[in-house]
């Protein structure tokens, strides 16, 4: 049996984390090795803990999710942030996925809908709760064209694999489903996954799955 993806749990709310807590543990892949009100005291759980996915709720006070985000990342870049909130404004699902997150969830998501995106992050995937992927390809279809092209071009630069690739990064795909789609070993998709990014300049998967929206290679 597989280690338990271990998840640091921040949320200013005591209920939601409660709440939240109780559907995590319901999994028994998922340990919750710990908690934090604000994103200061993530900042030192994250340092001595070294979780595998960080739940990271935006508003709070002495320092927010998106900052904190930002913050750890700067420390450590293959840290894996799920953004959990219950706003679904522009700017901060522009923040939060140009920041570097591996994923953002609405707190309406139902209890599967989370389960799952914990399960994508920590395997190498990028989640996007279906609302919030909805979003992004209405913004995808309205940047202008200049940028699109240039994500084409961007796109045309990988090998036709590496653009298969894409297209399943860019439809949430973890590494092991690529892998099976395509009849290939996982270290393969790793090594094709590893091309990609560097070549797209891409900072992580959402990242990638966003140039994918904008180069139309994504077809659901």
């Amino acid at each position: 049996m597989s280690s338990p993806i271990r998840i640091l749990l921040v949320d200013d709310d005591a209920l939601i984390r409660a709440g939240l807590r109780a559907i995590l543990t319901s999994d028994q892949q998922i340990s919750i090795i710990g908690e934090a009100e604000n994103g200061v005291r993530a900042l030192e759980l994250v340092e001595r803990l070294n979780p595998v996915v960080i739940l990271m709720d935006i508003r709070m006070p002495q320092l927010d999710g998106l900052g904190a985000m930002e913050a750890i990342l700067q420390v450590n870049p293959e840290a894996k942030v799920l953004i959990l909130t219950t706003f679904g404004e522009e700017d901060y699902i522009d923040r939060a996925m140009t920041g570097g997150a591996a994923g953002f969830m609405l707190k309406s998501s139902g209890p599967e809908e989370l389960l799952g995106a914990v399960h994508a992050v920590a395997e190498g995937a990028a989640a996007l709760s279906p609302r919030i992927a909805r979003r992004v390809i209405d913004k995808v279809r309205s940047i202008d064209s200049a940028s699109l092209a240039a994500a084409k071009e961007l796109v045309q630069g990988l090998t036709p694999r590496e653009q298969e690739v894409l297209s399943l990064v860019g439809a949430s795909f973890t590494n092991a489903e690529i892998a099976a789609r395509l009849v290939l070993t996982e270290a393969t998709v790793k090594g094709h996954m590893t091309a990609v990014l560097l070549k797209l300049k891409a900072r992580n998967r959402v990242d990638a799955a966003l140039i994918a929206y904008k180069a139309g290679i994504v077809t659901s």
